[in-house]
């Protein structure tokens, strides 16, 4: 079996990650890394398993600290909106039970004033 010239070594690979991790600021996938050097995933596992198993490790940390500290801020500045988004859908409920409440209210309020008669409903 003859190796195929253009199939990348281990060096292309790693730059490869590194290149995906500074651009998403995560540990890439497998599949990701595959699909980023034009291998099929399979190919890909066959070729490089030590790569593979690193890739997998669920203890491995992103190569810049400077991204893990922005996602971190990231995290606690989305957590805080979501918060605050959570209370004001909880305001805006309330408000719309109460003032469905005041418009059965009002409209009862506006029958007996004007006389309203309610026809019987056939059933």
């Amino acid at each position: 079996m003859t190796r195929n010239s253009d199939q990348p070594d281990a060096a292309v690979v790693n730059a490869a990650i590194e290149h995906l991790e500074r651009q998403t600021g995560r540990s890439p996938s497998v599949l990701t890394v595959a699909r980023h050097l034009g291998l099929a995933n399979t190919t890909f596992r066959r070729r490089f398993p030590g790569i593979v198993d690193r890739l997998r490790d669920p203890n491995r940390v992103p190569a810049t600290p400077d991204v893990r500290r922005q996602v971190g801020s990231d995290v606690i500045r989305l957590r805080q909106r979501n918060r605050e988004l959570t209370d004001a859908l909880t305001l805006a409920v309330s408000s719309i039970q109460r003032l469905s409440i005041d418009n059965r209210s009002l409209c009862r309020q506006l029958e007996v004033a004007t006389a309203v008669t309610h026809l019987p409903r056939k059933s």
